[in-house]
């Protein structure tokens, strides 16, 4: 395989900069063949890795593996397609084998390669409507929503799983909440939503086939008492008059340069 774009490998030495990078964006541009990713615990593309056929400017034929991951990219190509497929299922392989942070693929076309166990939707409602908000998935027993993780040894039972993630994302947000209450209470605009009830939706796929639990729970209300609003005020009003100090003591060391 020829290497044109890579992060870490040495790339193809009788190819210059213009010509390589011409090629991989047509390689990136061809007909996807095959592709495997993986989706991160935010819902998000972590991991694809896709065989795709091209053509050069000159009219060959070529296919080519692009990688692209959180932190690396690559493009390599051959005129064998049979080349190309093997160099493809190594790819794909190789990620499971390495461990680590390998990722659980959520969908793959390479025999034998792992499909993330678990399947998570997170919806939240915010005043009376749902909002999707993660779809993530997992290999192993340690559940991740987002920023927050679930002890796999809660969840090792899956009717609980759902009620779990449930829990421990209402929990998170109770302070989120009291915050964005605040902010609305002095007429601030508030940096986050408001969060009644998180629902979630954990679907298990193994070789029998899937199941699914769903559970929902509240978020714990707790409205800032006047007190908190009071303080919360002056203190914003003291930020406000410390930063005018400081630009006005900025703007005299000016005047005088």
């Amino acid at each position: 395989m020829r290497v044109l774009v890579s992060t870490y490998e040495s790339v193809a030495p009788d190819l210059d900069e213009e010509e390589r990078e011409a090629l991989a964006a047509l390689a990136r541009a061809g007909t996807a063949m095959r592709t495997s990713y993986a989706l991160d615990h935010y819902g998000q593309d972590g991991v694809r890795i896709t065989l795709r056929q091209y053509c050069t400017q000159e009219g060959e034929e070529r296919w080519a593996v692009v990688y692209e991951g959180p932190e690396s990219t690559e493009v390599t190509d051959s005129a064998d397609r049979a080349e190309a497929d093997a160099a493809y299922e190594d790819e794909v392989r190789s990620m499971v084998e390495y461990g680590g942070d390998a990722p659980a693929w959520t969908e793959s076309d390479v025999p034998g390669v792992p499909i993330a166990a678990y399947r998570v939707v997170v919806e939240r409602q915010i005043e009376g409507a749902w909002d999707r908000e993660e779809v993530a998935t997992h290999l192993g027993q340690t559940l991740r929503v987002g920023a927050h993780e679930v002890d796999g040894d809660d969840v090792t039972d899956l009717t609980k799983a759902a009620a779990v993630i449930a829990r421990t994302l209402a929990a998170a947000q109770r302070g989120d909440n009291h915050d964005a209450l605040l902010s609305e209470a002095v007429g601030e605009p508030t940096l986050t939503d408001v969060v009644g009830v998180f629902r979630v939706t954990v679907t298990w796929v193994g070789e029998d086939g899937e199941a699914t639990f769903t559970a929902s729970h509240a978020v714990p209300e707790e409205r800032p008492t006047a007190q908190q609003i009071e303080e919360y005020r002056r203190r914003l009003t003291q930020i406000a008059q410390d930063q005018e100090r400081e630009f006005a003591g900025h703007s005299e060391e000016t005047g005088r340069l």
